[in-house]
């Protein structure tokens, strides 16, 4: 059963933010499916890479930003959103992964690395995005939460 399925867009406005998303458990669920998914992972415009490069040297490095090699030494940049969850009562972990689709699994029994294992609770339940880097001027994303009694 799908308990939420979402389709939406980020920018770099929201780049160093989380974004929640709240989503409903019902009573004698046997495991949570996530599955994620975003794109561009990668950013293909080389000015804008060039441009977002410099930037960064100039502002973090200031007077010593000539001692970086080549902005093309940074390349390829990528995109990063990771996702994270909370159950009502506690966090049950997250996938800081590089992935651009990921699929993870939390039940009573097996929970995919970085999620904790434990009863699935009735009640409120969060999906949180982590939007570590946007690089691109615009990231579609897809988010799926499904209840069931998924293989493990």
């Amino acid at each position: 059963m799908v308990l939420l399925e979402k389709e939406f867009s980020v920018y770099p406005e929201n780049e160093k933010t989380n974004m929640s998303l709240p989503f409903a458990v019902g009573e004698g669920v046997k495991s949570l499916k996530f599955t994620f998914s975003y794109s561009p992972k990668v950013l293909t415009d080389r000015k804008r890479a060039r441009l977002l490069i410099e930037r960064n040297i100039e502002k973090d490095a200031g007077e010593y930003a000539g001692e970086y090699p080549s902005w093309e030494e940074f390349l390829p940049l990528k995109n990063l959103i990771t996702l994270s969850v909370d159950d009502p009562t506690a966090y049950r972990g997250c996938a800081h992964r590089q992935a651009e689709c990921m699929e993870h699994i939390i039940s009573d029994s097996f929970a995919s690395p970085g999620f904790n294992k434990g009863a699935i609770q009735a009640g409120q339940w969060q999906a949180v995005l982590n939007l570590h880097g946007i690089v691109t001027e615009k990231i579609d994303c897809h988010l799926k939460i499904e209840a069931g009694d998924f293989l493990e």
